[in-house]
């Protein structure tokens, strides 16, 4: 599930261009990190959660690729992620799995 937030600038903006790319789009409240808006986060059980930001449209247009890669991967946790070159450089964080 790919959450972006609906209180940054451009948050709207994110979300739907993340939405074009097939991705299920869930808008949330502030992530708290306005200084790097628009943000989106990726998280869901079992598996490590990202942090991405700013996500410019570009960016967002990664989101299917980031996903698939994020499915493959043992616990969400991506080793190589040469193949977003643009998405990969608005990493934030990652989070472990719990």
């Amino acid at each position: 599930m790919i959450f972006v937030c609906a209180n940054c600038d451009g948050g709207a903006d994110l979300a739907a261009a993340v939405e074009a790319t097939g991705a299920e789009v869930r808008l949330t409240g502030c992530m708290n990190v306005c200084a790097s808006a628009p943000v989106m986060a990726v998280r869901e059980p079992g598996r490590e959660a990202y942090l991405f930001g700013p996500v410019s449209a570009k960016a967002a247009r990664e989101a299917g690729d980031f996903l698939d890669l994020y499915h493959a991967a043992p616990k969400g946790r991506i080793g190589d992620a040469t193949g977003l070159p643009v998405l990969r450089h608005c990493l934030i964080g990652r989070i472990p799995a719990v």
